[in-house]
């Protein structure tokens, strides 16, 4: 699927939170929370009118334990309007990116006139959850039974005899791991893919480690630097990422030397929010409004699991090559073969999100030329699953404007195989 605007679509604003580690600094928030800070700053940074949001789509992988319509508690909770039309999004890892899409596509064909798009995640708050039979037989119960319960509310329920030994035989699980990491249909995690994928195409643990580091050194000094700041809304009193002790990575690195899956060279699941305001270039003219960038085109690529990794390229060579039939990108030497090849007139930057270290020389390879992570990714900085796409946005689109960038793109993978492009042109 790809869409390039046959009409100005515009980003007006954007904004994300800090990024937490599992109970680390964002532990008071859940997702919701994150969200509406998230969603109020990139109103609020738009200049539009917090009731004039007609439209709100945010992301998240993990909702259970939140309530019902947690993207309509995080719009509600952030000002805007009841009678926005607000959907959650599940795309896995790509569902920010999923929700940023939808947006397009609805002010394309004008079933919306200012939306908000984004995604939320807690890793920290999500609840493990504990299914309905027991997994195992003890002296009392057997395995495939249901587990004996009363109701101790109006959703919630205690065991109702012989507690620890039903605890026992039940297991908890959790939820991020499982609904966000796991492929259910071949029973594996989304690691051993990317470790099978590594192993196939002789992708060697020395390269990535090299990488991986550069992503770290990158983020510590612009976090030192402050460069993070303009995109950041605090969440209370905290204001900077929750990175991961340069300690604690030597140790990681010093123990696992030969994992191309190790907390030193991947991404973990983390806490955060992000959000962007999209509209139309005539709505902007109406208001007078400044925008950030306009959005060029978006490309969504479903493939099979075990070539995840490399769809964030692939869905990026398919739409800048339609980009080039379309006529808005000059021709190049790769001209008729949609691919990127870098060519420094059409793209100088992007965020490309480091699920996996084993995916950053595919993306050197393919983007040469191309600033790639200038601020490190998330590697570094870690992994929101279902605000990621908006993150990577949100700090593309303030590194272009810090650096002058006439266009770049985000991309990312997502869980079950498959990349999501959006591409973008800086205002001004």
């Amino acid at each position: 699927m790809f869409l390039i605007p046959d009409r100005d679509i515009v980003i007006l604003s954007a904004a994300r939170t800090p990024i937490g580690r599992f109970a680390g600094s964002l532990s008071a928030f859940d997702a919701i929370g994150l969200g509406a800070l998230a969603i109020g700053a990139a109103v609020s940074r738009s200049g539009i009118d917090p009731k004039r949001i007609d439209t709100v789509n945010m992301g998240i992988v993990v909702s259970a334990g939140l309530g019902l319509a947690p993207a309509k508690a995080a719009a509600m909770k952030a000002g805007l309007s009841p009678e926005a039309h607000v959907r959650s999004v599940e795309s896995v890892c790509g569902s920010a990116m999923d929700a940023i899409g939808l947006a397009v596509e609805s002010l394309i064909v004008g079933t919306a006139r200012i939306a908000v798009a984004g995604g939320m995640e807690s890793r920290t708050t999500a609840p493990y959850l504990i299914g309905p039979t027991f997994q195992r037989h003890t002296d009392s119960y057997r395995r495939g039974e249901r587990l004996a319960v009363k109701r101790a509310g109006a959703y919630r329920f205690h065991l109702s005899e012989n507690p620890e030994e039903q605890l026992g035989a039940t297991g908890l699980v959790d939820p991020t791991t499982y609904d966000g990491l796991f492929w259910p249909a071949e029973k594996m995690f989304m690691r051993q893919y990317a470790l099978d994928f590594a192993a196939a195409h002789g992708i060697t643990v020395e390269e990535v480690n090299a990488l991986a580091a550069e992503s770290h050194r990158r983020a510590r000094e612009a976090t030192g630097q402050g460069l993070f700041k303009d995109e950041i809304v605090p969440a209370g009193e905290v204001e900077a990422d929750d990175l991961v002790p340069e300690e604690r990575l030597r140790k990681e690195l010093e123990e696992n030397p030969d994992d191309l899956a190790s907390l030193y060279n991947s991404s973990t699941p983390a806490d955060a929010a992000a959000a962007v305001v999209l509209t139309t270039g005539s709505i902007v003219k109406e208001l007078g409004l400044e925008p950030m960038a306009r959005v060029m085109g978006v490309a969504r690529l479903d493939g099979p699991p075990s070539e995840f990794l490399i769809a964030p390229v692939r869905s990026a060579e398919m739409l800048i090559g339609r980009l080039r039939e379309a006529g808005v990108l000059q021709a190049s030497a790769c001209d008729g073969q949609a691919k990127a090849c870098g060519t420094p007139t059409d793209f100088t930057i992007a965020e490309c999100n480091e699920a996996f270290g084993i995916q950053l020389p595919l993306f050197h390879r393919a983007f040469p030329g191309v600033e790639i992570n200038l601020h490190g990714g998330a590697i570094a900085l870690g992994h929101p699953l279902g605000a990621a796409g908006a993150r990577i946005t949100t700090t593309l689109l303030y590194a272009m404007k810090r650096y002058r960038h006439r266009r770049g793109f985000s991309t990312l993978c997502y869980g079950g195989g498959g990349g999501y492009t959006l591409a973008v042109e800086r205002a001004g």
